[in-house]
């Protein structure tokens, strides 16, 4: 019950947010069905000057194979942990993955998972593997916390470990604020490779959202340096048809000349248009997860409205804390009656 409540109150409208603006960390979560991103952006950047970029993001089922095995097309980001997906931590070299991941424990607050992936390059191969374990803890009727430790190897950085956490308050279903901590140690870096970040949702309607977001990174060896400092604001919509999307973002960064220590100021600006695909199946398993009892009493056309992946289902009510709440009441009532003055007569 306690599980059922913080995952339609606080965690399924977090995944909505990321499910929607097509953030990396969505494919942390274990997703509904099948479903694929395909993603071109165009960027410009003030010092490096226009670049464009073609991304594919994809977590699919293997029924025949377990239900526990996912096939992965992702990127290094993703399972590094890195927080961005734009203009400032854009790279000329492709860093596409394909790989599988094993769903090793799924409980209510916590999974521990397993990924196999190899970089798919004109060059060399990268082979990685990697440990995951997630736990996710309610500390209020509106904020919880989410901690993940990952173990990896990789042939290009050796042995290492990344530590995220997450702190999320979520005031209503339509805003969300959140903070990220995140340090990664590797045989392939002197230190700690750290970002951290406050990013801001807003759910304009159904169709439409904003994300806004202010953060740093940077490294501590061999010697401290915040590489980046930045304020983005991202607007995304979706136009035309469920499965199409826009997405317009200015920036200004200020990075670290690593060369001359001097501290730039650019202004960035990504125009994205995203395509996804998603089987019949998993799109009905959402549709009712989304609308809950009513989907079968909704009219067809509405079918047709986007639903983004991952997205919330009613608000929930925790039957416990509700249950605890009302013998509170009811224990007060009690005490209120017993202090009272006996008005009868004898």
């Amino acid at each position: 019950r306690s599980h059922a409540y913080m995952s339609q109150r606080l965690c399924e409208p977090a995944a909505w947010f990321d499910g929607f603006f097509g953030d990396p960390r969505a494919l942390e979560e274990t997703p509904v069905g099948t479903f694929i991103r395909m993603r071109n952006a165009v960027e410009w950047d003030q010092s490096e000057g226009w670049s464009y970029g073609l991304r594919v993001r994809a977590n699919i089922e293997l029924p025949r194979v377990s239900d526990r095995v996912r096939l992965l097309v992702s990127r290094d980001e993703d399972l590094s942990g890195e927080l961005r997906d734009g203009p400032g931590t854009a790279d000329r070299d492709d860093r596409t993955r394909l790989g599988l991941r094993f769903i090793a424990s799924e409980q209510a607050r916590s999974q521990l998972d397993f990924d196999g992936t190899i970089r798919i390059s004109s060059g060399a191969l990268n082979p990685r593997v990697r440990a995951r374990y997630r736990y996710v803890h309610g500390l209020t009727r509106h904020t919880l916390v989410r901690a993940t430790q990952s173990v990896f190897w990789e042939r290009a950085d050796g042995f290492g470990t990344t530590s995220r956490l997450d702190w999320e308050w979520l005031p209503d279903r339509d805003r969300l604020i959140r903070w990220t901590g995140e340090g990664t140690v590797s045989e392939g870096s002197d230190g700690v490779d750290w970002n951290t970040s406050v990013t801001a949702f807003r759910q304009l309607d159904l169709r439409t959202a904003v994300r806004s977001e202010i953060g740093t990174f940077g490294y501590t060896s061999p010697q401290f340096d915040v590489e980046e400092y930045f304020v983005a604001v991202r607007l995304r919509r979706q136009f035309a048809r469920p499965w199409l999307f826009y997405e317009i973002q200015p920036e200004r960064a200020w990075p670290l000349d690593l060369d001359t220590g001097r501290r730039g100021a650019d202004w960035r600006l990504t125009f994205t248009l995203e395509i996804q695909f998603e089987n019949e199946r998993s799109r009905e398993r959402r549709r009712l997860r989304y609308f809950g009892e009513d989907a079968e009493e909704l009219p067809g056309g509405l079918m047709l409205e986007p639903i983004p992946v991952e997205a919330p289902g009613e608000a929930g009510i925790d039957p416990v804390l509700d249950h605890e709440e009302e013998d509170d009441d009811d224990d007060a009532d009690d005490d209120s009656d017993e202090s009272a003055p006996d008005s009868g007569h004898d």
